[in-house]
């Protein structure tokens, strides 16, 4: 059972009034009724005046202690210089073990916002620590074992509801304005739904949306705020692509996806051949935020371009036209932006093994060298390298099964390389 206790002040405020009784009686002894009037006026003044002062000093130190949890002034979030140091970031998690890098990650942002996120300022740094790893989650959900994916996705959940709960108590004592805390939180809430959600091709979530994108101050955030606001149009889109043309659970950028796609496309109505080139449209007005925001950091350049390239093939092929930018040497810009990342990691970490994070960035490059081959095959085109030139030949792509891209294992747990390679192997070795 739950005792009650006096506040200290309460207490103060009586071991006063005795002390002054107990003083004023014996400095001035009562003697009559006039004498007992002025000493009951003169204690109870005493004891008024200094209750005041108690409560005065309550109240100041109660609101100094307020701005001190609310002030924002000099965080993160709103320094437009602010980087991010992925050198130091890799480094933090160079296991082999993607296990172990799951487990370091969660144990590490568990401690960032129930121990280290007391003030607001220290609340903007954990979100900007948030912000700066997100790149990595995708290699925690996106796994062939569907087991690790999982229980990752629910320890996810548990470490945005701590977001949200120390939020909201930050918001309900603020005397000044956290709208910039709130938005970035929404940001991440909703950067955790769609790569929670990207092998759910039925569901698109839309809460990227509510985000107040232009409130974002730090490149490094509004990088990776129009990354995600375009691969959600990019995601609209091809959900209005796979249902015109009935895909199903294949992938988009499959041989046999690409295929169906060019067989189909004269037969889209001009409402479905709009609403895709709206959100195409969309989706590359945020690519092209993003890089320029970016100023083509090291980390991000090699997503951007590759979404963008994505997102231009298709428009490209709904418009019946290559003017203005090409998807080939947009994705040869992927490619080569990529490349540089496997090889900066290899010369930084300099391991005898790579760590998870090197094989998911080796898987990254080599997905994109994948999805340039199957569109070629796809429109029956000699194969080119990330500089135009021409390696494998239409139609029997002499030497394709020999190349690194096909005979390389499959780095990691990632299923989807396996599935590309295999049906390219599959369908070289029918011709």
């Amino acid at each position: 059972m739950k005792t009650s206790r006096l506040p200290y002040h309460y207490i103060s405020i009586v071991i006063v009034a005795v002390i002054s009784v107990y003083v004023c009686l014996k400095v001035y002894p009562i003697k009559n009724t006039a004498d007992l009037v002025l000493f009951v006026t003169t204690v109870g003044s005493l004891v008024v005046s200094f209750s005041a002062f108690i409560f005065a000093m309550k109240t100041y130190l109660s609101i100094d202690s307020v701005n001190v949890i609310t002030q924002m002034e000099g965080n993160v979030l709103e320094n437009e210089n602010y980087v991010t140091s992925f050198t130091s970031l890799l480094k933090q998690y160079d296991m082999e073990d993607p296990d172990q890098v799951g487990e370091e990650i969660f144990k590490n942002l568990e401690k960032k916002f129930t121990k280290q996120s007391k003030t607001a300022i220290e609340f903007a740094s954990s979100l900007q620590y948030f912000i700066d790893i997100i790149v990595f989650f995708p290699y925690l959900f996106n796994s062939k074992d569907d087991t690790y994916r999982s229980k990752n996705i629910i320890r996810m959940g548990k470490l945005v509801k701590l977001i949200e709960k120390r939020k909201n108590a930050l918001v309900s004592i603020s005397t000044g304005n956290l709208i910039l805390i709130e938005e970035t939180v929404k940001l991440i809430r909703a950067i955790i739904n769609y790569q929670k959600l990207v092998d759910e091709r039925d569901i698109v979530d839309s809460t990227l949306l509510e985000v107040k994108g232009t409130m974002l101050k730090n490149s490094v955030t509004q990088t990776v705020y129009y990354n995600y606001l375009g691969l959600y149009y990019y995601r609209k889109a091809n959900h209005v692509l796979r249902r015109t043309i009935s895909l199903d659970s294949m992938d988009v950028f499959s041989i046999e996806g690409l295929k169906r796609i060019h067989q189909h496309i004269s037969l889209f109505s001009d409402d479905e051949r709009e609403l895709i080139q709206i959100y195409l449209q969309e989706a590359k007005t945020c690519f092209h935020k993003a890089m320029d925001v970016s100023e083509k950091d090291i980390m991000w350049e090699g997503f951007i371009l590759y979404n963008e390239a994505k997102s231009t093939y298709l428009l490209q092929l709904l418009q019946g036209n290559h003017e203005g930018q090409n998807w080939e040497a947009m994705m040869n810009q992927a490619l080569t932006a990529r490349k540089r990342i496997t090889i900066f990691l290899h010369d930084i970490l300099e391991r005898d093994t790579p760590s998870h994070l090197q094989t998911a960035f080796e898987f990254e490059n080599q997905l994109a060298g994948l999805v340039k081959m199957n569109i070629l095959i796809a429109e029956k085109k000699d194969i080119t390298d990330s500089f135009n030139k021409e390696k494998y030949v239409y139609p029997l792509y002499e030497g394709l099964l020999q190349s690194r891209l096909i005979q390389r294992p499959n780095p990691g747990s990632f299923k989807k390389i396996e599935e590309f390679q295999e049906d390219i192997v599959k369908r070289l070795e029918n011709k």
